[in-house]
């Protein structure tokens, strides 16, 4: 288990610095075309799009999984030990909600997009769209171990509300 999640993370870090990398690449062409060319290159608009999807899908899967979003628990923190610890797991299972219900509206978007090409790369839509049904697919199986106690046990709203 410890490996394949060792394999996924190395899999996530170079798609996301690639897709990094060509991001950049693109927009720096793109403004290199439009100002000293005069012929601007109108495709690095529509791939930088593409590209900051992907890279902002991964951020987040990456963020949830580490524990990294923002939560305000200023209240959570006055309440006792034992309500603390029960309103965390009820956020957990809330997110855990959450994240497959939009993760099965990401897919059926990303169906949708299958019949339209992009305006300029005349790629699917779908394509687009896969990012955000891999990062919450993601974001949802890292949950639900996280609440079984699998996967970072120690890094879950239950966890941190702990006395």
């Amino acid at each position: 288990m410890q490996r394949l999640a060792t394999w996924l993370h190395r899999a996530k870090t170079l798609v996301s610095f690639s897709a990094l990398a060509v991001l950049t690449g693109s927009v720096l062409w793109g403004v290199l075309t439009r100002y000293v060319t005069e012929k601007p290159a109108v495709w690095t608009t529509e791939l930088s799009g593409i590209l900051f999807t992907r890279v902002v899908f991964i951020g987040a899967m990456t963020a949830h999984r580490q524990g990294r979003h923002i939560r305000v628990t200023l209240l959570v923190d006055l309440l006792p030990g034992r309500v603390r610890r029960l309103l965390g797991l009820l956020a957990d299972l809330a997110t855990l909600a959450f994240l497959a219900y939009v993760t099965w509206l990401s897919a059926v978007m990303m169906q949708k997009g299958a019949t339209r090409p992009s305006p300029v790369l005349d790629i699917p839509f779908s394509w687009v769209y896969l990012a955000a049904v891999i990062a919450f697919a993601g974001m949802a199986v890292t949950q639900a171990l996280r609440l079984l106690g699998l996967n970072g046990a120690g890094t879950g709203a239950a966890a941190e509300t702990a006395p």
